[in-house]
């Protein structure tokens, strides 16, 4: 159960709806800001499913199979960067963000508004 956690937790800082962004198109800082709060059902490689949920001040849980994991999210320039002690396992993860057909795509994670 541990291994799938931390697989899960070490890709799902990689991920990042209101209005949608243009398909294809890396999102501006200013439109992935607009996605918050929220919470977001997330794809991990496709195989993982995650729930996430997001607030305006930088506060994040992750939670997965009735545990949770709790951590900080902040926007560099046009990526989403998120920081969770199990679930990216303390390190800051960052990827751009990309709208696609109501999912939001980023490195390793696909992730819809619920």
């Amino acid at each position: 159960m541990f291994k799938l956690i931390a697989c899960v937790v070490a890709t799902i800082g990689l991920f990042a709806g209101a209005a949608p962004a243009q398909a294809d198109v890396t999102m501006s800082a200013q439109e992935i800001l607009r996605l918050f709060p929220g919470t977001f059902q997330a794809l991990v490689k496709g195989k993982y499913e995650v729930t996430v949920i997001i607030k305006r001040d930088g506060a994040i849980v992750g939670q997965v199979s009735g545990i949770e994991d709790h951590g900080r999210w902040t926007v560099r320039g046009t990526e989403l960067c998120i920081v969770m002690p199990a679930m990216t396992r303390g390190r800051v993860e960052c990827s751009a963000v990309v709208a696609d057909n109501g999912w939001y795509r980023g490195r390793s994670v696909a992730f819809r508004k619920l």
